[in-house]
């Protein structure tokens, strides 16, 4: 860090928890769900109204002019893109799972190889069938080119610390390609408990308090926490995970770990040091410069990379938020691209 701010133009940006959707993939996957609910949507009117509010258009399935504007207009160079609402990724039905993640994996290969320079992806698994998550997962690295893998909140309420993964992880950790481990809808088990019972807001307002607002965060970091307390990394010392928002709030509280439940675990490291050695974090577009420095001190700049949460949020001052903070030239351009090409997310410039 420099003692003064001082801008430092940067001359590549690599953003990568950028979304896209297929539509009529997404839609059967719906047809599917409502059909296993009794012809009940999977999707209530009151997520309906939530997502007017959070994506009142469909700039998520738009991969052309509209994002490439966009990106140019923001600095950013490349985006990596993942699946976005209404995955099949949690499918019960384990051959339609796998079946459409493949399909759209193959058709985002596709639109990727449209503009090259500017798009990578990373792929879609079915995680209902480990096994066959596994084996998707090593046909897009080493046949579609894709950096890695998304994989979503959890199995249904099972967290992916539960040994019928491990063959997933054991692929990535072959693989040497990052996993971004991302939120998704929480189990019911806690949802109403926890952020429903209230007269004081409305079912809308308890949607958002559930997924965006903060519950999604909180669901993720404790998702992560439990791969490291799974002993996870002591397995696979060369596993490589992602996660957004700022790490989903726990390098906050890493001292707190260290302090209090490294001294319960038979690890054999302190939780603060699997998370400074297999753990990237980015922003997700919550450019806030004190969380920025404070990730940068406790993690170090090697560990943070750049992303922005499109379409869910679609600033364009990412770029200037970087080359204005007051960390040193060699970590802003770290953070920007430099972590990305050497995962690598992306091919260097």
């Amino acid at each position: 860090m420099e003692a003064k701010t001082k801008k430092h133009p940067l001359k590549r940006l690599i953003a990568l928890e950028e979304h896209f959707t297929l539509p009529d993939l997404s839609a059967r996957v719906i047809k599917y769900l409502t059909g296993l609910n009794g012809g009940v949507s999977p999707v209530s009117d009151t997520q309906r109204k939530l997502m007017q509010i959070v994506l009142p258009d469909d700039a998520i399935s738009e991969i052309g002019a509209r994002r490439l504007a966009y990106m140019d207009a923001a600095g950013i160079s490349v985006q990596v893109l993942s699946y976005g609402p209404m995955s099949p990724q949690n499918l019960p039905d384990t051959v339609l799972a796998a079946e459409l993640c493949a399909e759209a994996n193959d058709r985002l290969s596709k639109l990727i190889a449209e503009h090259p320079t500017r798009f990578a992806g990373f792929a879609l698994l079915p995680m209902s069938a480990p096994d066959k998550a596994a084996a998707e997962l090593e046909r897009a690295v080493r046949q579609l080119g894709f950096k890695g893998a998304m994989i979503s909140g959890s199995m249904n309420g099972t967290f992916f610390d539960a040994p019928q993964f491990m063959p997933v992880f054991e692929k990535d950790a072959d693989l040497g390609v990052p996993l971004f481990m991302h939120p998704a809808i929480i189990s019911n088990k806690v949802v109403v408990d926890y952020y429903f019972k209230s007269d004081a807001w409305s079912d809308v307002a308890g949607t958002m308090f559930a997924t965006a607002g903060y519950g999604w965060h909180a669901d993720s970091g404790i998702a992560l926490l439990r791969l490291i307390l799974s002993g996870l990394f002591d397995k696979l010392p060369t596993l490589k995970i992602i996660s957004g928002h700022w790490g989903e709030l726990l390098p906050f509280y890493l001292n707190r770990l260290d302090d209090q439940q490294s001294k319960t675990l038979s690890l054999n490291q302190p939780i603060s040091a699997y998370f400074k050695q297999n753990i990237y974090v980015c922003p997700s577009g919550f450019f806030n410069e004190h969380q920025l420095v404070y990730c940068a001190n406790e993690l170090g700049a090697g560990r943070i990379l750049f992303a922005c949460d499109y379409p869910f949020l679609q600033p364009t001052d990412g770029k200037a938020f970087l080359e204005k903070s007051p960390l040193s030239k060699e970590d802003k351009e770290r953070i920007a691209y430099k972590n990305a090409e050497k995962l690598p997310l992306v091919h260097s410039a």
